[in-house]
């Protein structure tokens, strides 16, 4: 199999298996809301927000570096690996001490609580950290979405566990998050070997300082982009109160079900994907996977938006209900964040992470200045504030990688089409819900709309972008005519 099949192949098994292992995961959190109000909620969101804001501090692009410099031999990976291992046990150690502090910046107590548990899985998940960039050098995605999957699984099963059957409140969700540390960390160390990466070997200064220079401006970047997603709680929190940012954080984990698990892992095999291919093919793989994304991106982000009301109304109970009208914006809100965060493997190809660092810069700057300005509307009209930061790190990256030849011109038609396809699958599903509201519980008119909306999708987009389907299915090695080409190219490059 070419690299090129790996890729697309290891995307899918990615999306695969983060989409099982977050619909069991979602599951669980929507049963976690049956037996814990927002605030509660809210509070181990914020502890969980700052622990890991100071591991992505810590990891100072060591993972990074493996992924990238990894093939300079053994030195390179261990030095990265001493390095993000012992600055994780001194992130750990300054975050466990000022945790008063910042329980009482937040006006939160009870984070003091959760923080330290929190810590605890950070550092655990951290052990499996460097044998999952390995594994992604490799292009063995399919381990490390298996992985992830079952983390998913092991913090739905654990946190609902004890949250039902305990009196533990918020505590649950925390020790579920230690279990499905665990499950991650071990599912990677468990598929290397540890004289990989743990095994001693002499370092030199250069290196160390190589590795410094290599981390600074992916910490920062990595730190402003991360921060761009979870950031928003803790802001809230403080902007808007206890319950009003438990219900928006519900309604953000709902709404990036599309963007992490199916743009996430697309955006993550992108950055081994576009360093290995040679530059004059760069570009095209680029469209070819934001084609690819938005097949599946644009239907579940709109259909998300347009179930919201039956969604929440069937699945939550009414101490929740200011979920549905957030859910709506959230979910359409994230897409261009998505768009950006694939693109950014073709700026990190290119070395150009001076100018990640400055997007996030700037789209940090956007996401904490509009919360501010539209909190004062209400939670509702602050939610709009993660669209207008997504919307300007869209324009911002895609004018950065116009320097090194990235020119999109000719996604505008796909995605016209794709768009299309996705009205047309909004006005059934209204349609359906107009015609069955009086007479199906409400259940049963969820699943409809769900149905609804994928047979109609499926049709439009079979009726206005069947190339589109059938391009994206000879990426996944799914169609034989794509099959027998590489097999073609295969003979004619071998001696």
């Amino acid at each position: 199999m070419n690299d090129h099949r790996k890729i697309f192949s290891g995307a899918a098994l990615g999306i695969i298996g983060g989409l099982s292992g977050r619909a069991v995961g979602l599951v669980g959190t929507l049963l976690i809301a049956r037996h814990l109000t927002p605030d509660i909620v809210a509070e181990v969101t914020v502890a969980t927000v700052i622990a890991l804001t100071g591991n992505w501090i810590a990891a100072w692009g060591c993972g990074q570096y493996v992924v990238v410099r990894g093939g300079e031999g053994r030195e390179a990976i261990f030095a990265a690996s001493m390095v993000y291992l012992l600055a994780g046990i001194a992130m750990i150690a300054v975050l466990w001490w000022a945790t008063p502090t910042l329980a009482l910046w937040l006006q939160a107590p009870r984070v003091a609580d959760y923080l330290p548990g929190a810590l605890l899985g950070i550092g655990i998940r951290r052990l499996g950290a460097m044998p999952d960039k390995l594994l992604a050098r490799e292009l063995r995605f399919g381990r490390i979405a298996l992985g992830t999957a079952l983390g998913d699984v092991a913090y739905a099963v654990v946190a609902v566990s004890l949250v039902s059957t305990t009196t533990l409140g918020g505590q649950a969700m925390i020790i579920a998050f230690i279990v499905q540390s665990c499950v991650i960390a071990g599912a990677t160390i468990t598929a290397t070997r540890l004289r990989d990466w743990l095994l001693p070997v002499k370092v030199s200064a250069a290196r160390l300082r190589d590795i410094l220079r290599f981390g600074a401006p992916i910490t920062g970047e990595i730190v402003l982009s991360e921060g761009a997603r979870y950031w928003d709680k803790p802001l809230m929190f403080r902007l808007v109160g206890a319950h009003d940012a438990g219900s928006y954080g519900m309604a953000f984990n709902l709404a990036q079900l599309p963007a992490v698990y199916v743009g996430g892992h697309i955006g993550t095999v992108m950055v081994p994907a576009v360093t290995r291919a040679p530059p004059q093919e760069r570009p095209a793989l680029m469209v070819r996977a934001l084609t690819f994304a938005a097949l599946l991106l644009f239907p579940m982000s709109a259909g998300l938006a347009i179930c919201a009301p039956t969604l929440v109304a069937a699945l939550l109970p009414p101490a929740w209900s200011q979920v549905a009208p957030l859910l709506g914006v959230l979910a359409l809100a994230s897409l261009p964040g998505t768009g950006s965060f694939i693109l950014s493997a073709f700026l990190a190809a290119h070395a150009r992470n001076h100018w990640l660092m400055w997007i996030e810069v700037a789209t940090m700057a956007t996401l904490v200045s509009s919360l501010w300005l539209l909190s004062k509307g209400g939670v509702l009209m602050a939610s709009g504030a993660i669209g207008v930061a997504a919307l300007v790190q869209w324009l911002l990256t895609v004018r950065a990688c116009r320097a090194d030849g990235l020119r999109l011109q000719g996604l505008a038609a796909p995605w016209l089409r794709i768009a299309l396809a996705c009205v047309v699958m909004g006005a059934a599903v209204l349609a359906w819900r107009w015609a069955t509201q009086a007479h199906l519980a409400i259940g049963w008119r969820l699943a409809g709309e769900v149905l609804v909306g994928m047979v109609v999708y499926g049709g439009a987009m079979w009726g206005v972008g069947r190339d589109l389907v059938g391009d994206a299915l000879a990426g996944l090695g799914m169609s034989r005519r794509r099959h027998l080409e590489d097999r073609v190219r295969e003979g004619e490059s071998t001696p």
